[in-house]
């Protein structure tokens, strides 16, 4: 028996037999939410494709610098760190020192960006929203200073 479904979110058609959703079989919800789900998942695929075309030569060449540049600029910290050190052991707790002044600026840019929409903020950085409300607390960033430097910008 093979289903096609007809006007997405209303009806599904199976062969002969137009199914409602919300009537008591359970088969029409479940092929209503594998379409809907298709329906979305080819959505966002259009939406992406659409946008790496609109991407203006001079947003994709910024976006590479920053790549590369990135890298460079941490390369070029530690090699000055490790050199300044003159032989002697660096500090215990190196890692999260680093990771704390990239991880810091780096939300606090991206909430002001959202407006402090953590929820926007989160899907941005890749991140669940609990965890983004925990490094918030951790790193002590202040929400209402961000928000402040939003209002005035």
């Amino acid at each position: 028996m093979s289903a096609t479904a007809t006007n997405l979110g209303t009806t599904v058609n199976f062969g002969t037999q137009t199914i409602q959703p919300n009537s008591a079989t359970p088969l029409a919800s479940v092929a209503l939410t594998q379409a809907n789900l298709a329906q979305a998942n080819l959505a966002q695929g259009m939406a992406n494709q659409l946008l790496a075309r609109q991407m203006s030569p001079l947003y994709r060449a910024r976006a590479e610098a920053f790549n590369e540049s990135l890298p460079a600029t941490v390369d070029q910290c530690l090699k000055t760190y490790f050199k300044d050190l003159n032989g002697m052991s660096p500090a215990n707790g190196m890692y999260v020192k680093v990771i704390s002044q990239v991880e810091k600026p780096l939300i606090e840019h991206v909430l002001r960006y959202v407006r402090c929409n953590q929820v926007r903020a989160a899907n941005i950085l890749g991140i669940n929203r609990n965890t983004l409300r925990k490094k918030i607390q951790s790193l002590n960033i202040d929400l209402i200073k961000i928000m402040g430097d939003v209002g005035a910008a």
